[in-house]
């Protein structure tokens, strides 16, 4: 008996909650949601029809809507038979949105398991969501009443107060008539382009009447032909779909406004000329799929662009020199716990300038803080015998998935006078061992990235030799040195580090100090040639590695203000000849 009491009781519970369940939607829901179950053995003519509908329905996750406007018939008594007759081969709920003149339907999978009460409150949350993204339909009498209020106060014309009330509330009704769009569609154009004047130049370009501006086009369109040679990239035309035609990249046109200049002046005396707004909707879109485009005539095969420095080059080993790099990020996932991981490259030269003339220490420079009433100022010309190269290393956190961020870990940058530290293979080899040893016990495998440069080239003899000598001094287990493809050194992921080290050279004015063979120093125009007096003078080659120390210490100072996430970037000294020896002894 308490058993069987137990039961009801809790069938009871189960149909309260039920019951509370439903009362949360209005009496309308049961209408604009369908559960749809799963249909099997479907007959070829109804599989045939909804077929787009269920690969959709399948390839979009759990509670994913999709559009099924997108898939309806464009006959009406057809597409109210689509949505009647509509079958799923797994459960579904079928949501109508019939706020508008058009009933908008949305389709998503759901789970077997659920009962229909948690279906109905899912879907509800899932509607709200997409609310924001639902067109919004206001009545004609609230648009007329804002029209006539607020046409009488500021004397603006209906057209434009129009365009107001539907920018401001997102209103998507149509127009009360045919004149009335194609009035509301310019004003839009109007508003879009800032320019009244468009009124007027649309006017007088209408069907049936003579071209205004076709000698201004016919001018136009051989400036643009006289200026292909000076294309703003080498790529210097899109290939127009479907047409034979193409799009110039103009780059002698510095602006609209300057283009307008330009042809007009080609122009005979008396010749119609356009505004410049007139002139920019003939181009041809920036992108042609973008809902801006519609405002573009396209008469005019041209468009501007931003010169961008980011023009990669192809290389027909680049896909395969890829690979290798994520087998070899792989491979570091696996035994990340016994291993260091190591991302080489040299940053761009630093010129050092003369003594008493400073000059900056990056070219490209930004704005700094200064001090009130101070001066920030450098050479006007970058004419120097010396220079510093940064050698930067990244150890690499490695982390536990190949989706993860593999530009985090810990940076050491090392700054080396290049007549009498040049970068070498033996010179980094050396470096990265002090590196590693300052990180602690030495790890079994030790894997390498670095770009194709002549320091880390792996065909060479010498970068071979070095990872040998490398291998043997820490006893290691295994080595793996990878290097990107050639022209493809953006892939490294040192690289990313070298823009956050300019923000620390940014303001900032190195110069060296005097030596005692200053006037022998000043006859050399070249690293060769200092080298050259260096052997004549033995005393030179300590003078010019002390005359830039001030300004390697200046320079680690400020890098090791710097911070990669919580590692704070660290500075070492270059490596000597002594470790250099040291290490190639292994050989």
């Amino acid at each position: 008996m308490m058993v069987l009491s137990v039961s009801k009781f809790s069938l009871f519970m189960y149909q309260v909650k039920e019951s509370y369940a439903r009362l949360n939607f209005m009496a309308t829901d049961k209408d604009h949601y369908r559960v749809l179950g799963p249909t099997r053995n479907l007959k070829d003519t109804v599989e045939n029809l909804y077929t787009a509908v269920h690969k959709s329905l399948v390839m979009a996750q759990e509670d994913e809507p999709i559009f099924l406007n997108d898939f309806l018939p464009e006959d009406r008594r057809r597409r109210y038979d689509f949505i009647s007759g509509i079958v799923t081969p797994c459960k579904a709920i079928l949501f109508t949105h019939t706020g508008g003149a058009h009933h908008l339907h949305f389709l998503w999978r759901v789970s077997d398991l659920k009962t229909e009460s948690d279906l109905l409150s899912e879907a509800h949350n899932i509607v709200k969501g997409m609310e924001t993204a639902l067109p919004v339909y206001h009545s004609r009498a609230m648009r007329r009443d804002f029209v006539q209020s607020f046409g009488r106060a500021t004397g603006c014309k209906s057209a434009f107060l129009r365009g107001a009330y539907y920018r401001l509330t997102g209103d998507s009704s149509a127009a009360s008539t045919t004149k009335e769009a194609e009035v509301d569609q310019r004003v839009s154009r109007i508003l879009d382009d800032e320019d009244p004047d468009l009124i007027w130049d649309l006017r007088t370009n209408n069907d049936g009447r003579p071209e205004q501006y076709k000698d201004f086009l016919q001018h136009c369109q051989q400036y643009i032909n006289a200026a292909v040679e000076t294309a703003v990239d080498d790529r210097r035309h899109d290939v127009v779909v479907g047409s034979d035609d193409v799009v110039t990249h103009l780059a002698t046109a510095l602006s609209v406004r300057d283009l307008h200049e330009q042809v007009s002046r080609r122009c005979p005396e008396g010749a119609a000329i356009p505004s410049v707004q007139w002139l920019r909707i003939q181009f041809w879109p920036r992108r042609p799929t973008a809902k801006s485009a519609s405002r573009y005539t396209g008469r005019l095969r041209i468009k501007f662009m931003v010169q961008a420095r980011q023009l990669r080059a192809n290389h027909i080993d680049a896909h395969y020199a890829f690979a290798l790099f994520r087998y070899e990020k792989e491979f570091g996932i696996k035994f990340r716990d016994h291993l260091n991981f190591a991302s080489l490259d040299d940053k761009h030269t630093i010129k050092v300038g003369e003594p008493h003339c400073p000059v900056a220490a990056v070219e490209r420079g930004k704005q700094v803080l200064v001090a009130k009433g101070k001066k920030l100022a450098v050479s006007d010309h970058d004419f120097t015998r010396l220079s510093l190269s940064p050698s930067v290393a990244l150890i690499i956190d490695v982390p536990e998935s190949i989706e993860e961020s593999f530009h985090r870990g810990k940076v050491f940058v090392l700054f080396k006078e290049n007549a009498f530290h040049p970068s070498s293979p033996r010179r980094h080899t050396a470096e990265l061992k002090e590196i590693l040893q300052g990180l602690g016990p030495v790890k079994p495998i030790l894997l390498l990235y670095t770009d194709g440069g002549p320091d880390h080239r792996l065909t060479y003899l010498s970068v071979q030799l070095s990872l040998i000598s490398l291998w043997l001094n820490f006893d290691l287990d295994f080595l793996c040195a990878v290097r990107t493809p050639p022209q493809h050194s953006w892939k490294n992921p040192v690289e990313r580090i070298m823009s956050i080290i300019n923000l620390a050279l940014q303001g900032v004015g190195v110069m060296r100090e005097e030596v005692p063979h200053e006037k022998e120093l000043k006859r050399c125009n070249s690293l060769k040639s200092i080298r050259d007096m260096a052997e004549k003078i033995p005393e030179l080659r300590e003078e010019v590695i002390h005359s830039v120390e001030p300004t390697v210490e200046l320079l680690s100072t400020l890098i090791q203000r710097l911070k990669l996430k919580e590692h704070s970037f660290q500075s070492h000294d270059a490596a000597s000849e002594v470790n250099i020896d040291l290490l190639w002894k292994e050989v």
